[in-house]
């Protein structure tokens, strides 16, 4: 039961910053009768596996929403250090790690091999940065309610280029979205981040985690909110080539992680 409710989480948290990727044809409604194009996500950290990489479809301007997963693909993860896992198939279209465990400074590659065609994509896991610290604060709006918030203190190394992904656990709910940073403008000093949640409660348990992402990865992130900021959706053009070689939708990301935990005051 608990393998099952991890598998439903995970597929939850996909599938929810995946519904937008599989409406390609949103923004240009005479690509609506092309072929729908293969997505891929997947997530590797320093973290101990298994770690999942879940493949579906995008789908057409006039079909749903709703997710189908591709199963019978074969999909590898291996690494520079010589390890090469073949991922189980563990629902249609979600893949799982046997063994591999993600180790920053090493470089990983995700082959994919579905519909007689190989996708192949290569990611470094860059060194972990610690969260400095986790600062509370409220606000009232404009009826008198007051609100809590939470920012992250960092502090970026200097000289190195950095890129960041920041995520939360409230309770049990998982934050949406990619909220992203980049230290192209601030190397080197401490910067506050915003905390994706909001509107917390005494009591409430927040866990925040601090990940360390390589450029390709922060570059697709990148596209994706410009897309969604301008009401479309993250189609094709604005997938980063470097991603997968030929040509898909999604992302490889692997990436280490620092967290804190907070009991809300």
């Amino acid at each position: 039961m608990r393998m099952q409710n991890m598998i439903r989480t995970i597929l939850m948290v996909f599938v929810a910053s995946m519904v937008s990727t599989s409406c390609t044809e949103k923004i240009n409604l005479k690509l609506k009768n092309s072929t729908p194009l293969l997505t891929i996500e997947g997530n590797l950290s320093d973290r101990s596996g298994p770690y999942y990489v879940i493949l579906s479809k995008s789908r057409l301007y006039y079909e749903n929403n709703s997710f189908t997963g591709l199963p019978s693909a074969q999909v590898v993860i291996s690494d520079d250090a010589g390890n090469n896992d073949t991922l189980t198939e563990v629902v249609a279209g979600l893949y799982s790690t046997n063994f591999i465990q993600g180790t920053f400074g090493r470089t990983y590659h995700l082959k994919v091999t579905a519909e007689g065609k190989t996708y192949e994509s290569y990611c470094k896991m860059p060194t972990p940065v610690d969260i400095d610290s986790i600062d509370i604060t409220t606000e009232t709006d404009f009826k008198g309610n007051v609100k809590k918030r939470a920012n992250i203190l960092v502090r970026d190394p200097a000289g190195v280029p950095n890129q960041y992904r920041v995520t939360s656990l409230l309770n049990d709910t998982a934050s949406t979205g990619f909220h992203i940073h980049i230290d192209r403008l601030w190397d080197g000093k401490l910067r506050s981040f915003n905390v994706p949640q909001s509107d917390f409660k005494t009591g409430d348990t927040l866990k925040i985690d601090l990940q360390s992402i390589d450029e390709h990865v922060y570059t697709y992130f990148s596209e994706f909110n410009q897309n969604q900021n301008n009401f479309g959706a993250p189609a094709a053009p604005a997938n980063p080539d470097a991603v997968f070689t030929p040509a898909a939708l999604g992302y490889f990301s692997a990436h280490s992680i620092k967290s804190k935990t907070i009991v809300i005051p």
